[in-house]
């Protein structure tokens, strides 16, 4: 529940805002007993010391607000772990194997305070960046928190490194699997991070980066992409339908209809029978008929169209 703070100060004293809080003013109005004063109420989700008070409770402090960190740097680390597709959970959270569930909470709680979207609400265009790194370190946390799925992680990881049978040869395959678990949940954030790795570990697959594409292409920011992936995975498989069709879907919600329309004819060229093509392409000629071609001078002089 949000605790509500009430004060009295003059109009021009420096007040906090609320978004500093991720809170909000509540209310304004006259103080009735102090002439040139007002009472303000603020809302805050969380506990702070907000009016430096000498007295605030001790446990306050470790609800305060995270650090201000230089923006490219911080920006560079986000993109740094994104891209580290060879990190395991134990890196990602900044703990050991030894490390107990009390040290990789604690971890995760640190990293949550730095890298939470709700702590950068004032640069929206890191919002899809920190919501795919939000959605790694909650998975590694659940993981490693739970004692039956870390015994099996770690089982995993002595697979992989000692190359006994049964570990995977192939690591795409197993972000393919947790991207598509993700895209099952419409979970398009932590589709995107799993899709970056299986591409990172096979940069020439078509079908990968048309499925990224379409995870992109539900990003406003990320739009732009999601075109370069959409192109690179009709560039490396030309008759790839999937990529074909959600490009042309992409295409329209950009207003580039007639670009959609070529995509939609790829399709039915490569499978005439695709009635998802058909019908996209069908509202495409019906919202935007082709205009007919003029008569020629010597249909009009024989009567001809």
């Amino acid at each position: 529940m949000p605790i509500a703070f009430q004060l009295i100060a003059n109009k021009t004293d420096n007040i906090p805002t609320a978004e500093m809080y991720r809170g909000r003013v509540a209310w304004v109005q006259k103080s009735q007993r102090f002439e040139g004063l007002f009472l303000v109420g603020i809302e805050s989700g969380i506990p702070l010391n907000m009016w430096n008070l000498e007295d605030a409770p001790e446990d306050w402090v470790a609800f305060s607000p995270p650090p201000k960190e230089d923006l490219a740097t911080f920006i560079a680390e986000v993109n740094r772990i994104l891209q580290n597709s060879d990190s395991t959970f134990y890196q990602l959270l900044g703990v050991n194997a030894s490390s107990s569930r009390s040290e990789i909470k604690r971890n995760f709680y640190q990293l949550v305070r730095r890298f939470h979207p709700d702590y950068h609400m004032d640069h929206p265009e890191w919002t899809p960046s920190l919501l795919a790194l939000m959605e790694g370190l909650v998975t590694a946390y659940r993981t490693l928190s739970d004692d039956n799925a870390r015994k099996e992680y770690d089982s995993s990881l002595l697979h992989a490194a000692s190359g006994a049978p049964g570990s995977s040869k192939n690591p795409a395959q197993g972000y393919l699997q947790k991207a598509q678990e993700c895209m099952s949940e419409r979970n398009f954030a932590g589709c995107i991070l799993w899709l970056h790795r299986a591409i990172e570990s096979e940069p020439n697959c078509s079908s990968y980066r048309a499925m990224l594409g379409r995870c992109l292409s539900t990003v406003p920011e990320y739009r732009r992409e999601a075109v370069e992936q959409f192109e690179a995975a009709i560039r490396l498989d030309p008759r790839n339908l999937p990529a074909h069709l959600h490009y042309g879907e992409l295409l329209e919600q950009l207003k580039i209809p007639w670009r959609a329309r070529f995509h939609y004819l790829r399709v039915l060229e490569i499978d005439i029978n695709h009635c998802e093509a058909r019908r996209r392409l069908n509202l495409l000629e019906a919202s935007f008929p082709r205009r007919s071609s003029k008569p020629s001078l010597l249909g009009r002089l024989t009567g001809r169209r």
